[in-house]
């Protein structure tokens, strides 16, 4: 075990907030978090406060959230250890965004560029440096939403049931996903 393994903490959480929209600006919505300078902490209203391994201000962009979060991951995984990084929010609060960018056909500016797209391109990278290396990849691309497990790779009109199983040997399974 080396000391990176050591390190290894099974879960991490970060919160990233972002900007108002135009729509919000015009009504005259503000921001109802105060961000801790140099602490990944916030304070909501005036009294709680909140924290988590990193925070991400309206002002950060993609690129600083993917090295901070989501680069540390890499190295795990391409020595074989499983990585998840996982969305959560309301509708409209920039889950989308975070992970995928503008999804535009070229990703033309390079900082709208989403942990999705990172990831793959950083994995490839890896991958060419390690000639003798065998690399398997397999990617399943999920949304839960109203307590329905949406499988996004799927383009089948008749888009299969999914369910989530616990094997005893296994551990916890998704099943009828596709995995590209």
């Amino acid at each position: 075990m080396t000391k990176e393994d050591e390190k290894v903490i099974p879960v991490r959480v970060a919160l990233r907030c972002r900007p108002l929209v135009p729509k919000e600006i015009n009504e005259g919505c503000q921001c109802c978090l105060t961000f801790v300078p140099s602490e990944p902490q916030v304070i909501v209203g005036n009294d709680k406060a909140f924290t988590y391994d990193y925070v991400f201000d309206p002002t950060i962009e993609q690129e600083e959230v993917f090295n901070t979060a989501v680069s540390p991951l890499l190295s795990g995984l391409i020595r074989g250890y499983n990585a998840t990084v996982l969305a959560y929010g309301q509708t409209g609060s920039g889950k989308t965004f975070s992970m995928g960018g503008t999804y535009t056909s070229e990703q033309e500016n390079e900082s709208t560029v989403g942990v999705i797209p990172r990831v793959i391109r950083r994995i490839f990278q890896e991958k060419s440096k390690c000639a003798d290396c065998e690399f398997l990849l397999a990617v399943s691309y999920l949304e839960i939403y109203n307590e329905e497990i949406l499988d996004l790779l799927c383009t089948s009109k008749d888009k299969p049931i999914i369910s989530i199983r616990e094997d005893p040997k296994d551990g916890i399974k998704v099943s009828s996903t596709t995995r590209n």
